[in-house]
């Protein structure tokens, strides 16, 4: 998994499409259902108004505490419907993701970096998809907030639907990584298992609980697994089938000798090498932990 730095332009452009959103029903006190108005209750649009500035904002263990006070009030179903309905069809659904998408600066999935994060709707647009780390359909209320929104391709989204971690949601922040929450201590690696040159297997290393938690919930090492016999078996190739020492050769003396190393990797293997960038280009971190272990074994 990747760790979201956000940009300052995507904090205040969020900040201000989804308190224009919040302002505007708090205001008119109902949301439109074809052409009907529907009334949201006094009660609900009184805690909407005290809490609207951290729901935008607030990091996650503080979205959680504001969900539990909400999970607290008594509402009736009705306005429970209502209310995922303002949120996740009049909010979610009309927020910019795209535009959003581009300032936070993020290309790649932060789950897998496997994919791209753009994808097309049933019209054909490029929309942004963006995973909710606290699920909306569970958390309605934190449908909006900016440290819920992660960037995701359509494959790990899906695969974290209707799926929970051990011992819930509620203790999901003590158990598995945030995407926000940067832990130097929660660290992996890429490697392989060479049983043989046509079939080698992705392994991922971690001596972290949570990462190796994360690892299992995400369903990465299945994602990396499939790869197996086409990215990891082609760079592998590359240092078996050739001298021993030929990824040296064209790293450092070939294409070395004509520009930065940031450049070589990117122009023979199509990713990037400094982590802060791996996000850029899909594979970048697994395929330089590959990298890096092979010229180690030369």
């Amino acid at each position: 998994m990747l760790y979201i730095n956000p940009t300052n332009e995507s904090i205040e452009f969020h900040r201000e499409k989804v308190n224009k959103i919040f302002d505007d029903t708090i205001k008119k006190g109902y949301i439109l259902r074809k052409k009907i108005q529907k009334k949201l209750s006094k009660d609900f649009l009184v805690f909407l108004d005290k809490y609207k500035d951290e729901l935008i904002s607030a990091k996650p263990e503080r979205l959680l505490q504001i969900n539990q006070e909400f999970e607290k009030k008594t509402i009736s179903s009705y306005q429970l419907k209502l209310i995922k309905s303002f949120f996740i069809q009049t909010g979610y659904k009309s927020f910019p993701n795209k535009e959003f998408l581009n300032l936070l600066g993020i290309d790649t999935c932060v789950y897998c970096n496997r994919n791209y994060t753009l994808d097309l709707d049933k019209l054909n647009n490029a929309r942004a998809e963006l995973d909710h780390w606290f699920p909306k359909e569970k958390y309605p209320i934190l449908a909006l907030s900016f440290y819920n929104l992660i960037p995701s391709c359509h494959s790990c989204n899906h695969i974290k639907h209707n799926n929970a971690p051990d011992e819930g949601w509620e203790k999901a922040l003590e158990n598995i990584s945030h995407p926000y929450l940067e832990d130097k201590t929660e660290t992996f690696s890429f490697s392989y298992n060479l049983t043989s040159i046509k079939h080698p297997k992705t392994v991922i290393k971690s001596t972290n609980r949570k990462v190796k938690n994360t690892i299992n919930f995400n369903k990465i090492d299945m994602i990396y697994e499939t790869q197996s016999d086409r990215e990891l078996k082609d760079l592998i190739d590359l240092r078996y089938k050739y001298s021993d020492n030929y990824l040296d050769i064209l790293i450092n003396h070939t294409f070395g000798k004509l520009m930065s190393k940031e450049e070589a990797y990117r122009m023979i293997f199509g990713i990037e090498i400094n982590e802060e960038d791996y996000h850029r280009r899909p594979f970048s971190k697994f395929k330089k932990d590959i990298i890096d272990e092979l010229l180690r074994s030369k």
